[in-house]
């Protein structure tokens, strides 16, 4: 497969999917923070965090459903690669159809 530029915002950051080496999900200390997805990425000393919006329940529904998010993540960075004229991801607001919003950068 062709290298294809795909750049992720990450916060305030912007960085090359194809320098993300990692991804996780925090145990957040407190009840009323919300989970986090931590990206290693090259070239970055520190990991680079985005609050994912979920919160743990309990029950464990809220540790799923940032999971799934984190793997929806990498789908989409996949998804953004096969693009021929590469593309930007960026975590979707409540007005998005989908947790990750996919443009093309072409």
């Amino acid at each position: 497969m062709a290298k294809r530029d795909v750049w992720v915002r990450i916060g305030e950051d912007l960085v090359r999917g194809d320098t993300i080496v990692g991804i996780s999900v925090s145990d957040p200390p407190y009840g009323y923070e919300a989970f986090k997805i931590m990206l290693k990425v090259t070239g970055h000393r520190d990991h680079l965090w985005l609050d994912s919006g979920v919160y743990d329940d309990d029950q464990g529904a809220g540790r799923e459903q940032v999971n799934a998010l984190a793997d929806d993540f990498v789908d989409t960075l996949a998804r953004g690669a096969a693009m021929p004229s590469g593309a930007l991801i960026r975590l979707g607001s409540d007005e998005d159809d989908s947790a990750w919003v996919l443009s093309s950068l072409g």
